[in-house]
């Protein structure tokens, strides 16, 4: 067996070993009648194709929805609302309605039109200016292979049942590929196409599952039971490798292992430098359902908890008690640890039937964020009517989205003493609760003194912010790698923002993905940074880094990190930190 070596982008961090299973997503393309074509059918066979077709849709519903209450219970309102969204697309006119369309006008066979009007819509797509429609191509696809599956009779899940642990192995992968097997029998996903941050890639990193992405040559390179290693931090994939290479992979795997043990043998020690320089290490949560597995990590606090799971799949929005006790779940649960909620951000990038038409041309910069609740205010008034109660049962703080104006801010807090007026005037007078921004664009970072002297704090959203500074769609595959939060001309916004908080006294935060990089939190603790928010797994491993360096070092990384005129330079400063403690797996211990 012939050994082969290729280099893709790590995507899910994580080594795996195991024998490879090769992904095919689509079957032979459909065969035609010999007689189809515009004219040559008659009106049964095309009322009969157009019968499977709204079948094919109903079944496909019914699947999704299972699919997306799947979601919910493997990785949160964030994984069950993108299957939510391609169920609108199920009934999109110009999928869907197109497909129709094209059996009664030319008389296709319903696989051949479904896959037609799906050339069609990712056509238009990937041809549009807005990098966010263009991503959504793949959404696109995956609703239309659905239907084509549907259509041949071919039962669900690509992979079908998996009888032992494999390494997945494909041309690309849809987020349906990635929820639609038992994760327990998957040792990684390795994929030709796609980037770290496609849907499918965010949920294996979710989901515990090494991932690497843009590996060409890999489905050639790779046969059906091939053993292959592969590690998800570096994207280095071996096929077929030497006994010496496979020794020293496994003692790779058992050290990731011990390291991973002992990291959360000590999570729960305070987040702090060796020298005992404070920073507060929170977590980022999307649901209640979240918490539990925040704590087990060590998480000291909530740094962003996302609200937006309230609010989509449903027809109306939520009421003021049914916010109240999933915020007051979530409170009560931290126990007196700080629990920091975000109001509503959603926008045009997001499709909220109860909301109406927000299409727009560019919804990263249209009415998303505090934006859009300023002009639903009865929204925003709700929302914090319910933060304000369940305050009673913690530390509770409020923070407020894609601020761009001191004028936002104030029209907020004026809406917040009204709450605060309203329930005064049912007879249960507030606490008083901190007010913050999250920081994700460049004005709010050039005037941070401004803000600061307005809120109690400010958390820095690198990943708008990133996208916002260097004008780069952060979910395009083709402009990905210019999206670098540890670009200079970021740092030295987040590092203004920081001087801003130790002027006036205000505590500053990061809770964009950077925070949770372990190589990059002393450099952002070295910049004046005194809370970091990530995702729960990370914490263990930020605060064994952060133990390792004193404040002096973190500093000095920050002076010299500064200095720097590109992403690469400043990445080359940065500590390597002990071999990887993301997830090994093996199908042979």
């Amino acid at each position: 067996m012939n050994r082969r070596e290729l280099k893709g982008t790590g995507a899910s961090r994580g080594i795996a070993i195991g024998p490879a299973r090769l992904l095919s997503r689509r079957g032979e393309p459909v065969k035609e009648p010999a007689s189809s074509g515009p004219g040559s059918a008659d009106a049964e066979g095309v009322a009969g194709e157009v019968q499977r077709l709204r079948a094919a849709v109903d079944k496909a519903r019914a699947e999704l929805s299972e699919l997306a209450q799947k979601a919910r219970g493997k990785v949160g309102p964030e994984g069950e609302a993108l299957f939510e969204a391609h169920l609108l697309m199920l009934d999109d006119p110009e999928l869907t309605g197109r497909a129709e369309r094209l059996i009664q006008e030319e008389n296709l066979m319903a696989e051949s039109a479904v896959e037609a009007a799906t050339r069609e819509v990712c056509s238009r797509l990937t041809a549009v200016d807005d990098e966010y429609l263009r991503a959504r191509a793949d959404d696109v696809r995956d609703v239309g292979d659905r239907l084509v599956r549907i259509l041949r009779g071919e039962p669900a899940g690509c992979l079908g049942a998996l009888k032992e642990p494999v390494v997945v192995v494909a041309e690309e992968l849809m987020p349906s590929d990635t929820l639609q097997v038992d994760v327990s029998k998957v040792l990684a996903f390795l994929t030709v196409r796609g980037s770290p941050t496609s849907h499918a890639a965010i949920l294996a990193r979710t989901l515990g599952i090494p991932a690497v992405v843009g590996a060409h040559g890999l489905t050639q390179a790779v046969e059906d039971g091939a053993l292959v290693v592969a590690d998800g931090e570096t994207g280095v994939v071996i096929v077929n490798p030497t006994e010496d290479e496979l020794r020293a992979w496994r003692e790779k795997q058992r050290a990731c292992k011990e390291q991973r043990e002992a990291l959360l043998a000590s999570c729960r020690l305070p987040g702090q430098t060796s020298d005992g320089h404070r920073v507060e290490v929170a977590t980022n949560i999307g649901s209640p359902d979240h918490v539990r597995e925040s704590l087990e990590n060590g998480a000291e606090g909530i740094g962003l908890f996302r609200t937006e799971f309230l609010f989509m799949d449903r027809s109306s929005p939520p009421d003021e008690d049914e916010q109240f006790e999933a915020y007051r779940a979530v409170v009560a649960a931290m126990e007196g640890r700080p629990v920091i909620v975000r109001t509503l951000d959603i926008g045009g990038d997001k499709k909220i039937p109860w909301l109406g038409e927000l299409s727009e041309a560019n919804p990263f910069l249209g009415l998303r964020g505090v934006r859009l609740t300023l002009e639903r205010e009865d929204l925003l008034l709700t929302q914090l009517k319910a933060i304000l109660r369940a305050a009673e049962f913690g530390d509770v703080r409020i923070m407020i989205p894609m601020v761009t104006d001191l004028t936002e801010v104030r029209r907020v807090r004026r809406v917040l003493r009204a709450a605060g007026e309203e329930l005064k005037g049912r007879g249960r007078p507030p606490d008083e609760v901190q007010v913050g921004i999250m920081v994700e664009v460049p004005s709010a970072a050039l005037l941070a003194d401004e803000f600061l002297r307005e809120v109690d704090f400010a958390s820095v959203g690198t990943n708008d912010l990133t996208q916002y500074v260097l004008a780069t769609d952060r979910t395009n595959e083709k402009v990905q790698s210019l999206a670098d939060a540890l670009h200079p001309a970021v740092l030295r916004l987040i590092k203004l923002v920081a001087d801003a908080g130790h002027r006036l006294r205000k505590w500053v935060g990061v809770c964009g993905d950077l925070a949770g990089d372990p190589r990059a939190a002393p450099l952002l603790v070295g910049l004046g940074v005194s809370e970091l928010s990530m995702a729960p797994r990370l914490i263990p491993e930020v605060k064994a880094v952060l133990r390792a360096l004193c404040f002096d070092e973190c500093r000095r990384l920050a002076r010299r990190a500064l200095s720097c005129s590109t992403a690469g330079e400043v990445r080359n400063l940065l500590p390597h930190p002990a071999p990887t403690a993301g997830p090994c797996r093996s199908s042979r211990g």
